[in-house]
């Protein structure tokens, strides 16, 4: 009993990690999307309060906007991606999972600390850096893409940095983070599964 047991156990771990090689879990295009919106916003924040454009409370509608907006897009794009799937991997089940996880983390880290006046603004991108280095370590692990892990160590290294130079001087700081360590491996990250995308229609 104890053999049929292990070996049903070492059957799921093998297919858990024949799931993360067959198949390139994340196309990079939330990546990609992500990274465009939050890092437009946070350099067009950057920008309204150094030459002090508006009021404080307009920053804060300029975020809701752009949550609306980058949650019905990525909505729209998973909700195609899930028909064009022709198989749904147990690891791409948990790299969803991770990140929706990290994004609701994000959300309450962004809106609801501060709302409660536990810290201040300034420390938002900081904090949020922390938990996308956890989410790039576990994600790269999974789809054993070491250097998608090793971002990590940029995320979290940013993290310390940006606890050291708080004020409007981090949006910028932030966004630059966004640009080089999520949107441009986004792109890296679509060619990829594009290649392989087409190769596989090749074949078929």
């Amino acid at each position: 009993m104890e053999s049929k047991q292990a070996e049903a156990e070492l059957s799921f771990i093998k297919k858990v990690m024949e799931d993360s090689r067959q198949v390139t879990v994340d196309n990079g295009k939330y990546y990609i999307l992500w990274g465009v919106l939050v890092s437009v916003t946070l350099l067009t924040n950057y920008s309204m309060m150094c030459f002090e454009v508006s009021k404080g409370y307009f920053y804060g509608i300029i975020w809701m906007v752009m949550m609306v907006v980058g949650i019905a897009a990525s909505s729209i794009m998973k909700s195609r991606d899930l028909k064009k799937a022709k198989v749904h991997t147990f690891s791409g089940k948990v790299i969803s999972s991770i990140w929706i996880s990290a994004g609701i983390v994000m959300f309450i880290i962004a809106f609801i600390g501060p709302a409660f006046k536990v810290y201040d603004y300034s420390y938002i991108s900081a904090l949020i850096s922390l938990v996308l280095g956890i989410a790039y370590y576990v994600s790269g692990e999974i789809q054993q893409i070491k250097w998608l892990q090793l971002l990590s160590i940029g995320w979290w290294a940013g993290g310390i940095a940006l606890f050291a130079v708080p004020g409007i001087h981090s949006y910028l700081i932030f966004g630059l983070m966004i640009i080089f360590l999520q949107t441009i491996p986004g792109f890296i990250l679509y060619n990829k599964w594009k290649e392989e995308f087409d190769a596989s229609a090749n074949i078929v």
